[in-house]
């Protein structure tokens, strides 16, 4: 089973908390400082960053969950012959995630990661 996180670009976290916390009410998965991360019951998850680039095709990033690094390390030995890779699998201590980066056919940014427990980061 895979979830997706959809993330977008914002200039103010406090706006994106008073809308979508307070007035949407949405639960709040995770704080990572830069970026909150909004659940969808049923539906993923939606994020919200302000360190996303401004440019039209990077300013959004799709973001598909996976359980564990195996799953990752396997969608990327699929996709490394179909799509434009940007980086291979890595642990980013920073988000205490595990990912990696593709362009789709519109040069729309795919990640593809798992959450880490700290136990799991290097």
């Amino acid at each position: 089973m895979i979830d997706a996180i959809h993330f977008y670009k914002v200039d103010d976290l406090d706006n994106v908390k008073r809308f979508y916390g307070d007035i949407l009410r949405l639960p709040l998965y995770k704080d990572q400082g830069v970026c909150l991360i909004y659940c969808l019951q049923h539906h993923g998850k939606i994020g919200f960053c302000t360190h996303h680039p401004s440019k039209k095709n990077d300013a959004s990033c799709i973001t598909f969950v996976y359980q564990n690094k195996a799953e990752v390390d396997k969608m990327y030995g699929y996709l490394k012959s179909k799509l434009d890779v940007v980086n291979p699998p890595k642990t980013n201590n920073k988000f205490h995630i595990y990912h990696f980066f593709v362009k789709d056919f519109e040069g729309h940014t795919l990640e593809f990661q798992t959450f880490m427990k700290n136990e799991d980061l290097a």
